[in-house]
């Protein structure tokens, strides 16, 4: 995927999604736990991986199934998880569009 070649449409950006990443904390027994911690919700573009574009982008994302498209942040990494529509998805890939224009972001099937 060339992200020279993304472009950003913001009147595109129609759906509402979570930002969340990891925290590790303790429980009662002092035994790690790992909990989401809300960075943003945000508006974006969400599109789900046609079969040409999920075959294109198995090069990169095995098991990619939706395309999400949101204004230029800095704080975002594979580490963290995107709610949408009730459903939970891993982040696989991230793209810059543009000069920090936006960010394509490739999210995996729900948990």
């Amino acid at each position: 995927m060339d992200s020279g070649t993304l472009e950003m449409r913001i009147g595109k950006l129609d759906r509402r999604v979570l930002i969340e990443r990891p925290v590790e904390t303790q429980d009662e027994f002092g035994e790690p736990v790992k909990t989401w911690v809300t960075v943003a919700t945000v508006w974006a573009e969400v599109t789900p991986l046609s079969g040409r574009e999920l075959f294109a982008a198995q090069q990169i994302v095995p098991e990619a199934s939706l395309r999400i498209r949101i204004r230029y942040r800095s704080d975002i990494d594979e580490t963290m998880r995107i709610t949408h529509d009730g459903k939970v998805y891993g982040v696989q890939h991230i793209a810059e569009i543009g000069r920090r224009d936006g960010l394509e972001i490739l999210v995996r099937k729900p948990e």
